[in-house]
């Protein structure tokens, strides 16, 4: 039985992008508008949480409820307080920036992992700082106080669009690939070390030439992965996949709109999924016959 969405937001200016489920309300960037808005599913209204917010793109809420995001249009990834101030974190690596993330999560012990690619629309500003050789996923950890330290996570991969953990944190799954750079897109998993390093790499899925695909993910309760993928102009166009963790396609079901972006549980018991799409709107299917996973 195919998912019924339903429009719950938008359309807004450009596309829609990260989703994160705050406990009461669902936060999704409007990327163009340069806004992070918030959908409360009991009153069917959107405000807004927070302005100017350089292209964000992917969210997390963090567990102290703080909230990160990964800035395309800064290069950086920002973190928003709940005290409603922003700080930033450290956008070097090895001394040099790096490129323009597009997707955040945040571990049980606070590390955000951000995935690190090239983008279209290119960055605030003139080019003063050269894009890093290698597209990758990152990890920022805590210093102490307010300093960050930022490494490099993965080496290998061409495009990270989307970067996902396992229930108990010890996989990484990468979306790799960005078809519109001429990349095949597959889709990764990683053994992740006590130190927050990964092991060697092994391919769950491999799409076809010119098929887009992951775009985000998100965890259901049994530990599949819930993903967004595809577009009208190739494959099978755009789609919601449930995938288990070995890299079998469980379910596929059509998206309500083109080049769906984010996908994320919320409501009461996670027991609805949102996505985001080109389209610029924040759609929503009550009855998938999944939950969200909890955490904690």
């Amino acid at each position: 039985m195919d998912w019924k969405f339903e429009l719950v937001a938008g359309p807004y200016q450009g596309r829609t992008g990260g989703l994160a489920w705050d406990g009461a309300a669902m936060l999704f960037s409007a990327v163009r508008e340069e806004r992070i808005l918030r959908y409360d599913p009991r009153t069917g209204r959107t405000g807004v949480f927070r302005h100017y917010t350089g292209r964000t793109n992917g969210i997390a809420v963090a567990p102290d409820g703080s909230v990160y995001g990964a800035q395309e249009g800064g290069r950086r990834v920002i973190h928003f307080l709940k005290n409603g101030s922003t700080a930033q974190t450290s956008d070097l690596l090895d001394g040099r920036h790096h490129n323009q993330p597009t997707d955040v999560i945040v571990d049980g012990k606070g590390r955000v992992w951000i995935a690190d690619p090239y983008n279209a629309q290119p960055p605030y500003g003139p080019p003063a700082y050269p894009f890093l050789d290698h597209a990758s996923v990152l990890r920022l950890e805590s210093g102490g106080g307010r300093a960050w330290k930022l490494a490099r996570v993965t080496h290998g991969t061409k495009g990270p669009r989307s970067v996902l953990l396992s229930a108990d944190e010890k996989t990484l799954y990468v979306a790799d690939g960005d078809v519109e750079r001429g990349d095949m897109c597959e889709l990764h998993a990683y053994p992740v070390q006590p130190d927050g390093s990964v092991g060697p790499v092994k391919v769950l899925l491999q799409f076809v030439a010119m098929e887009r695909g992951i775009e985000g993910m998100c965890l259901e309760a049994e530990g599949n992965i819930v993903a967004c993928a595809g577009w009208k102009k190739s494959g099978g166009g755009p789609v919601t996949y449930v995938i288990s963790a070995s890299g079998t396609i469980l379910e596929t079901h059509p998206a309500p709109a083109d080049l769906p972006m984010r996908c994320a549980f919320g409501d009461a018991g996670l027991a609805s999924l949102y996505l985001t799409a080109g389209d610029g709107c924040l759609y929503r299917a009550k009855n998938t016959g999944l939950r969200g996973l909890r955490k904690g």
